[in-house]
């Protein structure tokens, strides 16, 4: 099925990028002459239009909309929600006023948060201790990083690029690598492009093993929690050691890749085996174990349900696709990962169905997943290429940045741990940006939160918004 999975406007020419056949591929959109034409269309989800068309307009009032039509998705009959005067109102928060009726209240969480976590403005409506509805509006971390990368050159882009969401600097760096490969038509050896996908996988083994203590703690679960706080420093670790960053900073570059010079070939190989036996040995056994117990099953299982039809609506990507048995995967077509196969969502879709238990068993699958195409993947390719290096190659790239390039829209793709990364840029003959389009994956994914949490106790909105665990500064951009 394909859907619209991002658009912008680049000097007045709409681009849409559509995700079909396990891939993202980019079209002009010459049939929409304003943006209030992609909000009255139902194919494009809202989140995305408000996000990558919407404009400040000022505080939002419905305090006299009867409430069972706020809680409506038609947009046609509640334009009012969406858009002002003509103009397609933002997501980020400027002061919101919702109605209540009888029975029922509102409160606002946020923005200020009680962790040192990023913050965002949560708007609730509920009757007695269940949610009616639930508002979220962002903004809160917005840093200007569109505006920052404007006629910067490819140098001064990547270093901002690992800062869009700081858990996906990998994945972030990558996606803006492929992009400035594809404009300098650089190709890379084998051992570098499957090494940082490889880099890729760790990052989200890395996220997944720190999300299930995350979880555990939420519902009170601590054996689990206390081995994945602290043995999520074994893939941290790996990732130092290979990298010489824990998180992967300044390592992937456009046509390069720069290991940590101080460990040989066989020394990397020999670190991830020591990932491997900490992860069989120490974690995973608690894993089972907390899946196994019963009350842990029966605090999740029923939580926060996202049903394959809101997916399919609503345009919902990565994990929370996944999580729902919906299989949406880039891995699947992109040859930066040969052999790679799919979970058997369907065939075990009693542990993909949607809710809280889906989403912390989907990231145990995930980790072996990923553990498993690494060692195999590890084992195809001549990891001396990446330590030796390639001198031809980097002299190549060192001059890019005296090349010129074909003018025009470039763009790529990642699936990251939270799902698939959209970069895309238009780029001078100098390769400088003159505009810029990033969509996280959490801008389609924040609406999931709100409708996972629709009919639950106030009291489970923590353990569903851990369970998602979405990036703030990736939609404060």
């Amino acid at each position: 099925m394909t859907k619209v999975t991002g658009i912008t406007n680049f000097n007045g020419t709409f681009f849409q990028f559509l995700f079909q056949n396990q891939s993202i591929v980019m079209e002009q959109e010459n049939l929409k002459k304003s943006n209030i034409d992609f909000l009255l269309d139902q194919q494009y989800p809202l989140w995305l239009v408000r996000h990558a068309l919407g404009q400040d307009m000022g505080p939002e009032e419905f305090a006299d909309l009867k409430e069972e039509e706020y809680l409506s998705e038609n947009r046609g009959k509640n334009l009012s929600l969406h858009q002002k005067i003509g103009i397609v109102r933002d997501l980020f928060y400027h002061g919101l006023t919702v109605p209540f009726g009888d029975g029922n209240y509102s409160h606002a969480v946020g923005p200020i948060h009680a962790g040192i976590i990023e913050p965002g403005h949560f708007r609730f409506v509920v009757e007695g201790e269940v949610i009616r509805h639930l508002t979220i509006r962002l903004g809160f971390q917005k840093r200007n990083i569109r505006e920052l990368i404007l006629n910067q050159s490819m140098e001064r882009v990547l270093s901002y690029a690992e800062t869009i969401s700081g858990d996906t600097s990998i994945g972030y760096a990558l996606a803006f690598s492929k992009l400035y490969e594809d404009a300098y038509q650089v190709t890379l050896p084998k051992e570098i492009v499957l090494f940082r996908s490889i880099l890729v996988e760790l990052e989200r083994i890395a996220v997944h093993i720190g999300d299930l203590g995350g979880i555990s703690e939420d519902i009170g679960y601590y054996p689990l929690y206390g081995v994945c706080v602290t043995d999520r420093g074994a893939a941290l670790g790996l990732m130092e050691t290979w990298t010489g960053h824990r998180f992967g900073k300044s390592v992937i570059r456009p046509g390069s890749l720069f290991s940590n010079r101080k460990i040989n070939a066989k020394q990397a190989k020999e670190a991830f085996l020591q990932l491997k036996k900490v992860y069989y040995d120490r974690i995973r056994p608690q894993i089972l174990r907390a899946l196994s117990i019963s009350t842990v099953k029966e605090r999740m299982q029923g939580c926060g349900f996202i049903s394959e039809v809101d997916v399919e609506t609503y345009g919902f990507v990565g994990m929370v696709a996944r999580m729902a048995g919906v299989e949406k995967d880039l891995r699947l077509s992109q040859m930066e990962y040969p052999d790679w196969k799919p979970l058997p969502l369907k065939e075990e879709h009693h542990h993909y169905n949607g809710d809280v238990w889906a989403r912390m068993y989907l990231r145990f699958a995930e980790i072996e997943q990923s553990l498993h195409w690494i060692e195999t993947t590890l084992s195809k390719i001549d990891l001396e290429q990446i330590w030796n290096g390639n001198r031809t190659l980097k002299q190549e790239v060192n001059g890019l940045s005296r090349k010129k390039v074909k003018p025009g829209v470039y763009f790529s793709t990642v699936e990251a741990w939270r799902g698939p990364l959209l970069v895309a840029l238009e780029l001078d003959e100098d390769g400088l940006v003159k505009n810029s389009y990033i969509r996280d994956p959490s801008v389609l994914n924040w609406h999931a939160l709100e409708l996972a949490v629709r009919g639950e106790q106030v009291s489970d909105f923590p353990l569903n918004n851990k369970s998602f665990n979405l990036s703030y500064v990736g939609f404060d951009l």
